[in-house]
């Protein structure tokens, strides 16, 4: 990437699957990026691979970054930089994550995972020039961030709300946060093909991508995609509802297809008499899976 006047970050994105890091200009253009399945091996010493990765894309620019960003998802504590999530991260990627990196930059900042995607999607992406923009990302978990006039809405000392842990329905299958029929539990990728095993669609070493696969021809596998949609549906409606959306992004790399689901979402928005002036919209993300990188790297770029 060419030198800019203002410096230029590192962007991380840090699921529960993939990690992914990018060179990103503060004008929001990205450069190299590389892209790797997360390393679960037990024996792998403390973020390992996210040193390696931050290495690469240093060594390889003109000059220094100006700081790193990262997009971690949840539980992170945004204070200290720590994570603390067995639920979808192996045991090398709990911790200090921030002491870990120190060597590569002399700034870092850690963000959840769905709020960095909010911010890439709110400042660079489909959001951009609205008012409010409620962010919906569907990978391995789901997450939600919120963009109110281009600064992030948060819980009680600097908590992540975690909407993807709404009931959608109270007769669904139970999941880790302690509910019963959560949005996650649902239509998250690790929920669909969860559901999609139990039904015998795919086999133990398939994934969510496989079973969107066979919509077309699999009734069983149909069945599965149509709820998931259904419950983000519901979801998108009470996020929007909630925090007075003119806007909900739909973003992450197990939406499945994505024609039908916006179909759902803005009929599910439509009826609504509690929406801003000019009404609620839905759209999905124009950053693909580089948002959470781009708003990542915005918590250390110059604005």
């Amino acid at each position: 990437m060419p030198a800019e006047p203002t410096g230029w970050a590192i962007g991380i994105d840090l699921g529960g699957t993939n990690v992914r890091a990018a060179e990103v200009a503060a004008d929001g253009r990205v450069g190299r990026v590389i892209r790797e399945r997360v390393d679960r091996d037990p024996a792998a010493r403390p973020f390992a691979q996210l040193d390696r990765i931050v290495a690469a894309l240093a060594g390889a620019a003109h000059r220094p970054p100006v700081g790193i960003g990262l997009g971690v998802t949840g539980p992170v504590d945004v204070r200290t930089g720590v994570i603390d999530n067995p639920h979808t991260l192996p045991a090398a990627y709990q911790g200090d994550v921030g002491r870990a990196l120190a060597a590569h930059a002399s700034r870092i900042v850690v963000e959840n995972d769905a709020n960095a995607a909010a911010l890439g999607e709110a400042l660079r992406g489909a959001g951009r020039g609205r008012a409010l923009v409620a962010c919906i990302t569907v990978g391995t978990g789901i997450g939600v961030g919120v963009v109110d006039g281009g600064r992030l809405r948060r819980g009680a000392a600097g908590h992540h709300p975690e909407a993807g842990h709404l009931v959608v329905a109270d007769d669904g299958p139970a999941c880790y946060c302690g509910a019963r029929g959560c949005v996650e539990s649902i239509a998250s990728g690790s929920a669909v093909a969860r559901a999609a095993r139990a039904a015998g669609v795919i086999d133990a070493s398939g994934t969510a991508r496989d079973v969107y696969d066979l919509v077309a021809t699999n009734g069983a596998a149909a069945a599965i995609v149509e709820r998931a949609q259904r419950a983000l549906a519901a979801a998108a409606r009470s996020v929007a509802v909630l925090h007075g959306a003119d806007i909900v992004v739909l973003s992450g790399g197990a939406l499945g297809p994505t024609e039908p689901l916006l179909g759902k979402v803005r009929a599910m928005l439509a009826p609504s008499i509690f929406q801003p002036p000019g009404g609620a919209s839905a759209s999905i993300g124009s950053l693909g899976d580089l948002a959470g990188c781009i708003g990542a790297a915005s918590l250390v770029l110059p604005a």
